[in-house]
């Protein structure tokens, strides 16, 4: 196989954003070659099982952590084989009380017709705005 095309690229990375949606970490974990690397925005993650884990462990908090929790994305148009992906979660605690946060991830498709690369981007205020609900909701992470 070759190097995917931006169109083959693109159906791989929104199967991916919708099974992330849909906390369907089996079909997300199909979309990921077994030797990704993800940087996140503090720690590296190697490995698809790694990488499925710790999208599975932040949902399983959220879910814990808020009365509802519903996630959305948005894929971008791609660059060669690496597609944008800008992720909104929606998260209501303290009875009725919505925040919204959003971050991008860029994910890189390789020859093997699966995701390679995962690299996170904080955009600007999310991180802060996200912080300060977590305060005023009394939420420690």
């Amino acid at each position: 196989m070759g190097e995917p095309t931006a169109s083959e690229a693109l159906a791989i990375v929104t199967r991916l954003a919708h099974a992330l949606d849909a906390d369907d970490f089996t079909g997300a974990r199909a979309c990921l070659d077994e030797d990704c690397v993800y940087v996140g925005r503090d720690e590296t993650w190697r490995g698809s099982e790694a990488i499925i884990g710790s999208y599975a462990d932040a949902s399983a908090w959220g879910h814990r952590t808020f009365d509802e929790v519903r996630y959305a994305s948005e894929v971008g148009a791609p660059a060669g084989a690496t597609v944008p992906v800008t992720f909104t979660d929606y998260l209501l605690k303290a009875g009725g009380r919505w925040h919204r946060y959003c971050c991008r991830q860029e994910f890189t498709v390789g020859t093997g017709s699966t995701i390679v690369r995962i690299t996170h981007h904080e955009l600007p205020g999310q991180r802060e705005g996200l912080e300060g609900y977590f305060r005023e909701c009394g939420i420690e992470r």
